[in-house]
């Protein structure tokens, strides 16, 4: 969190003040789940106002949503950036880390998130999720087909292989984080093993 920038303060600064706002709420989410989470809980966090926060998160939801968004565009980022080289299993190897990170931060908690506001109707910033999953998907895609193809492969043709793939890497994201396998499974030939099976499951 950026608390100053030159001689404006936190207080002065629109930006700062907004991710001041995000990172209370990271943290409120890290220590007690989307219950945590209140616009006053956060602006207590925040050391800022409650009516400064809805000039910026019309609701709660709003601001778990945002925090959502940005891991889905820092994958998205980080996806583009890998190389495909290696072929597709080395490209899900490589993708784990992210992805467990972005599950660690906010995924985890998005059931609870859809089961809490249920009730609530579409907003813009859910309009935006959408469209940052789709781009997420999209660029995975899109890598899986370059890192086939680098092997002499193709992916199979079927709709269901992203949402599959993004499934696997999700059981796989909750797995490492929760520990599951301590005991049965070292985590790192956990992943190689995970990223294998994967990479057979939808090549051909």
């Amino acid at each position: 969190m950026s608390a100053t920038k030159g001689s404006n303060s936190i207080y002065g600064d629109a930006q700062a003040r907004r991710r001041s706002v995000l990172d209370a709420a990271a943290e409120l989410l890290d220590e007690g789940g989307y219950s945590a989470l209140t616009n006053r809980a956060v602006a207590k966090r925040a050391r800022i106002s409650t009516g400064l926060i809805y000039q910026y998160f019309a609701h709660k939801q709003d601001i778990f949503v945002m925090l959502l968004h940005e891991s889905q565009l820092e994958l998205t980022e980080y996806v583009r950036s890998l190389p495909r080289d290696q072929g597709v299993a080395a490209l899900l190897t490589a993708v784990v880390p992210e992805t467990t990170r972005q599950w660690a931060r906010v995924g985890h908690l998005v059931a609870s998130w859809r089961e809490a506001d249920s009730e609530v109707t579409e907003r813009d910033s859910i309009r935006a999720l959408r469209e940052s999953t789709d781009q997420q998907f999209a660029e995975l895609r899109r890598a899986l087909e370059e890192a086939a193809d680098a092997e002499g492969r193709r992916l199979r043709d079927d709709p269901a292989l992203i949402p599959f793939v993004w499934a696997g890497l999700m059981g796989l994201a909750d797995t490492l984080v929760n520990n599951w396998a301590r005991g049965l499974v070292e985590k790192d030939a956990l992943v190689v093993y995970s990223a294998g099976a994967l990479a057979r499951a939808i090549t051909e």
